[in-house]
């Protein structure tokens, strides 16, 4: 993660901080260097020797799921102090499961759908192929013990028995470009088909911001 900065008048002094959830990280004083607080070491390592070169970055390392957050670099001067916030959000699939099931009771079609082992926690939606929303009658969603997520939901279609239908459960991270579909026709298992080609997938937001002071 990178930061930026142009100092465009005159100064004596000069500090930069980088934080996370308000909780600082590393920080470099003119003329005393650049430190990783203690309590981050082997957590981020700084990416610039001297950031009184206008560029202050730091590398996360080994990124897992508590490293999501709200990350702050943070400038100040004897002239004046100036700060910009970047979201950070990390997607984990590695080893997770994607089902739907149906199951037909007379003219209407059962669908449940689940996704167990995945961060951050997604919405489900059901679907018939062409898109259309089936309506959700009931869903839940259990924390598991490493912080991932387990999440279900139920839906009903009214059918006709001479029809051969498929439909698909689309599985949505908020505010991101990224989601999990698995698709079932009648009759058959269901499969599913990642919109990405990793099944472990580390998403980093916002890597980069600029700042003048």
């Amino acid at each position: 993660m990178n930061c930026h900065f142009k100092v465009e008048e005159a100064s004596n002094s000069l500090v930069v901080k980088w934080s996370k959830d308000n909780k600082v990280l590393f920080q470099y004083i003119k003329g005393h260097g650049a430190n990783v607080i203690p309590d981050f070491k082997g957590v981020v390592e700084s990416l610039s020797s001297d950031p009184n070169d206008e560029e202050s970055g730091i590398r996360l390392l080994n990124p897992t799921i508590e490293t999501s957050g709200t990350y702050r670099c943070n400038i100040q001067t004897d002239k004046k102090t100036i700060s910009m916030d970047k979201e950070l959000h990390i997607i984990d699939i590695q080893n997770y499961t994607h089902t739907l099931k149906h199951n037909r009771i007379q003219n209407e079609t059962h669908l449940e759908c689940q996704i167990w082992n995945v961060y951050p926690k997604p919405t489900l939606v059901i679907q018939t192929w062409d898109g259309e929303q089936i309506q959700i009658i009931s869903s839940d969603a259990n924390m598991l013990n490493d912080g991932k997520f387990q999440v279900n939901a139920t839906a009903v279609i009214r059918t006709d028995d001479e029809n051969i239908e498929e439909y698909k459960c689309v599985s949505i991270f908020d505010g991101l470009l990224f989601n999990l579909t698995t698709n079932i026709i009648s009759g058959s298992m269901s499969f599913s088909r990642p919109e990405w080609s990793h099944l472990l997938l580390t998403g980093f937001i916002a890597l980069v911001t600029y700042l003048n002071i």
